[in-house]
């Protein structure tokens, strides 16, 4: 099983437009309402691969009541912690002509010491059933600079395996308590490690130290460029799955996760996880919604002809 913890949970409202124009009125095209925040992606992509999820974190006012209760639709048991205030909303707007992707994110409800707490005793006990717990994204107002830290020491002393999707603070925090699997992406991995990944040597450099902070596994998502994974003792290169037209990139580096998570729970060795993990973003970003995927479309993504390569190793 996989317990997903999104510590800034929100409704993901996606918006198609024939043309965004700054001033202008716009009526959409099509619009779409799901409870969002990237660990919700992660939780709503592997429930669709066949994987029994639980997603916490925290939840507040009407919007938690929303995104509870659509996590519940979506076959995905609902866990969270009910805290003051209000849940985010986060748009995005998909404009047809150009292809540009605009978001605007809220900030979210500010967490007590005493909430943070009661995720605390909760995630511990939701560990115990979950083979894997993923924390992904950014910590509200209110949670420590080191929540991450202090939640995977707490995973991993309750037998779970923690994987770790986030960025700036959060990631050098969450990294010092050795998460199983990391998963930064290109800009990530710049700003934490201080120099441009503008080569396959810097990638292989970027991969080390990322190990060296603290990571067992690491997946350095590049976008258009594929992705890198590394045990430390071995390395590959997953060259993009490529698809006709992209309609939404949001989401995508979720279903990356959450495909590798449910290959693992499957029992797939890595190179097989992170393939899976592949089809599953190509398969979201030919859908409207951030974190949805047809399974039918990765079983078919699956079978193109996309070989990773294996890159020296150490």
């Amino acid at each position: 099983m996989l317990a997903t913890v999104t510590l800034n949970a929100a409704i993901d409202k996606t918006y198609r437009l024939p043309r965004l124009s700054p001033g202008q009125l716009h009526r959409t095209k099509e619009h779409l309402s799901l409870p969002g925040g990237k660990g919700i992606n992660v939780a709503r992509v592997a429930r669709a691969l066949g994987t029994d999820v639980i997603a916490t974190g925290f939840v507040a006012g009407h919007n938690g009541r929303f995104i509870a209760e659509g996590c519940a639709k979506a076959g995905i048991a609902p866990a969270f912690v009910e805290t003051e205030g209000e849940s985010r909303c986060c748009l995005t707007f998909l404009d047809e002509e150009t292809g540009e992707v605009t978001e605007v994110l809220e900030q979210g409800p500010v967490i007590s010491d005493r909430a943070f707490a009661h995720l605390q005793g909760k995630l511990s006990h939701l560990a115990r059933q979950a083979t894997f717990v993923s924390f992904s994204g950014s910590m509200p107002a209110g949670v420590p600079v080191d929540g991450y830290h202090t939640l995977i020491d707490l995973v991993r002393q309750s037998g779970a395996l923690p994987v770790l999707d986030a960025s700036g603070t959060a990631l050098v925090h969450g990294l010092k308590a050795k998460p199983y699997l990391v998963k930064p992406n290109r800009d990530e991995a710049q700003v934490l490690l201080g120099y441009e990944l503008n080569c396959e040597g810097a990638v292989i450099q970027a991969l080390h130290d990322i190990h060296s902070l603290g990571a067992k596994s690491v997946l350095l998502s590049m976008g258009e460029q594929g992705a890198w994974f590394s045990t430390g003792d071995t390395r590959w290169h997953f060259p993009a799955v490529q698809v006709e037209k992209a309609v939404n990139p949001v989401g995508c580096g979720d279903a990356l996760l959450a495909g590798i998570i449910a290959g693992k729970l499957k029992g797939l060795d890595w190179e097989a996880a992170v393939q899976m993990g592949m089809a599953s973003a190509a398969a979201n970003v030919i859908s409207i919604g951030a974190g949805m995927v047809d399974p039918d479309v990765v079983e078919e993504l699956l079978r193109l002809p996309v070989q990773p390569k294996q890159i020296g190793s150490g």
